[in-house]
């Protein structure tokens, strides 16, 4: 019952004269509280784009400073005398050489003590080709893990050198760490005594963007130019991280490098440090972390407007249910009718219009059910008398063929053909005089072309034979009467006779396609079959009505659409050398399988 009153209020011109009037006070509402929620949302969202940006400089300003540093102090210490005398060639003197080699040690680790934040300071020596560091023992570079650094450096050229992830991706001992590189001594004028490295750790960058909170989802990163991170505050995966960032930098690039711009629901800032390192600062802020306040105050409308709307409709609901009740028999009424059930009536009526209008709904089904029945008697007759009028066109014109044989005959004086034809004859005018009936168990039909085939067997020196493949149950199903007949009739005498052939094979194959859910019945031959032209005019000349060549075939199709009914499919096929087959499909829920007790002919 609450289905069918929502529906009514729903269509009821009531209902919308009161939604109309709940709009003209509810609208206003609307409108300011989405007014000012928007202001609000833009407001805060400005607010959140300048700090962002201004985080974004603060941490690429700290950046560019411990660049700028670190460049300082590879200058610094590249010009440091003690460093510059220690490289020098081997003393003969075993005791000065270790001295050396400790006072340079020495010098390493109070730089590294000093500075605080850098986390080596190494030097390779041209001369003897040790790796000397604040940090580790004494190596050759051979066996010193900053060799590939080195060789790098040496190989590019340049004066100093700043190596990270993305200049070595495949050297591990970048995954932590970045150095800077600078020659030894630091003038280019003078000659090349070793190099200097000092490193250090990405747990630097680290801390320096650690303390930064934006949010749950929020997070900064410090990458490298192609996108590798540095040091990060994001909370997801490494590889979920990579592909967030990586996206990141795409839509950067894409829109031509912006500081800012939207990537989903997040507000991203993007920096480029002009230092010689060119890291990307990223800072993403998740739009619904920094509008916390935004969403109360739409949540809060929101929940207005509901309660709003809701009292409204509940006043709705409780005028309408008093309309609602005297309507509802004449809307199961109406209902009904609809769907084509003319025998439901209205039992209880109002004293008023509305009952009135059940009364004349219940004369007006009873006389539409007395019109649908006269309707159905006349279509029954006049399909019948149609199905009788194309069965009565085959009969004279198979009588006329049968006539003609046995014309034949009597001229020939062959009495014992005579006979024989005369009783296959008379089977046959039983089958198609006698039996009043329309439809036939194709069993049947099948019965009465083997006489038929016999028939013209007789007649003619080139002798047909007929197979028949049934699928069961289908032996059983009703088809129009003498409908393949014709099909036979005009196998034999449009296809095997002109072949000239001593014997000619005709087809009878009725099977379920369970696919197309229908039922097909061939009819082929291996007769002279028809030329491409031909057979498109044939299937032109099915699909006219009154058209009054090639009657039998025209006969047979169209009272297959007469009992099966226009979703019926005629197709004719006829494939160079194989004959002609022709092919009806009929739908599988028009055709009738009943099984028949009938007298033998």
């Amino acid at each position: 019952m609450s289905s069918t009153f929502f529906s009514f209020l729903r269509r009821s011109f009531y209902f919308k004269m009161i939604l109309v009037m709940l709009a003209i006070s509810v609208i206003p509402l609307i409108v300011l509280s989405i007014i000012s929620v928007s202001v609000s949302s833009n407001t805060v969202e400005k607010q959140v784009n300048r700090l962002n940006a201004q985080l974004v400089n603060q941490v690429v300003d700290r950046i560019e400073l411990t660049m700028t540093r670190l460049r300082e102090l590879s200058e610094q210490y590249s010009r440091i005398s003690s460093i510059q005398s220690a490289l020098v060639s081997p003393s003969a003197q075993y005791f000065e050489e270790v001295v050396r080699k400790k006072e340079l040690i020495s010098v390493l680790s109070n730089a590294s003590a000093i500075i605080g934040n850098v986390e080596g300071l190494q030097v390779y020596s041209a001369i003897t080709g040790e790796v000397l560091s604040s940090t580790e023992a004494p190596a050759m570079l051979e066996d010193s893990p900053y060799r590939p650094l080195i060789e790098a450096y040496l190989s590019s050229g340049k004066a100093n050198l700043f190596l990270d992830k993305h200049a070595l991706p495949d050297l591990a001992i970048l995954d932590s760490s970045t150095y800077y590189i600078s020659r030894v001594p630091f003038d280019l004028y003078e000659d090349l005594k070793g190099v200097l490295l000092i490193s250090m750790s990405n747990d630097q960058y680290q801390r320096q963007i650690e303390n930064i909170q934006l949010g749950n989802r929020g997070s900064i990163s410090l990458l490298t130019d192609d996108g590798m991170t540095i040091a990060t505050t994001s909370r997801l995966e490494p590889k979920e991280d990579t592909g967030r960032v990586q996206n990141i930098l795409k839509h950067w690039k894409e829109l031509d490098r912006p500081n800012q711009f939207a990537v989903g629901s997040s507000i991203v800032s993007v920096k480029q440090t002009s230092t010689y390192d060119n890291w990307i600062v990223v800072s993403e802020i998740p739009s619904k972390e920094l509008t916390a306040s935004a969403e109360i105050i739409r949540r809060t409308v929101a929940y207005f407007l509901g309660i709003l709307v809701f009292l409204g409709a509940l006043c709705v609901v409780g005028f309408g249910y008093y309309l609602y009740r005297p309507l509802q028999a004449v809307k199961r009424q109406v209902d009904a009718i609809k769907k084509g059930h003319f025998d439901a009536r209205v039992t209880h009526f109002a004293n008023n219009e509305i009952g009135d209008l059940g009364r004349m709904l219940n004369t007006m089904a009873v006389r539409i059910q007395d019109l649908l029945a006269d309707l159905h008697d006349s279509e029954e007759l006049k399909r019948k008398l149609e199905i009788r009028a194309l069965q009565s066109q085959i009969n004279p014109h198979f009588m006329y063929n049968t006539l003609n044989t046995i014309r034949m005959f009597a001229m020939m004086k062959d009495y014992e053909k005579i006979n024989t034809l005369m009783g296959r004859l008379v089977a046959l005018l039983r089958y198609s005089m006698e039996n009043y009936e329309q439809t036939v168990q194709l069993q049947q039909e099948l019965d009465y072309l083997a006489d038929y085939v016999g028939l013209l067997n007789m007649r003619y020196k080139c002798q047909v034979h007929l197979e028949a493949e049934i699928e069961e149950p289908l032996r059983s199903m009703q088809i129009p009467k003498l409908s393949l007949q014709p099909l036979i009739e005009n196998s034999v005498f449009h296809g095997i006779l002109p072949n000239k052939t001593a014997e000619g094979h005709i087809k009878v194959h009725v099977f379920t396609d369970s696919l197309q859910n229908h039922i097909v019945i061939e009819v082929s031959d291996d007769g002279v079959g028809l030329e491409e032209a031909g057979l498109g005019t044939l299937q032109l000349h099915l699909l006219r009505e009154e058209s009054t060549e090639n009657i039998g075939l025209q006969n047979v199709w169209m009272r297959m659409k007469l009992l099966f009914g226009n979703a019926a499919q005629i197709l004719l096929l006829s494939p160079p050398g194989e004959g002609l087959t022709i092919r009806i499909t009929l739908p599988l829920e028009t055709v009738l399988v009943k099984e028949e007790h009938h007298e033998p002919l």
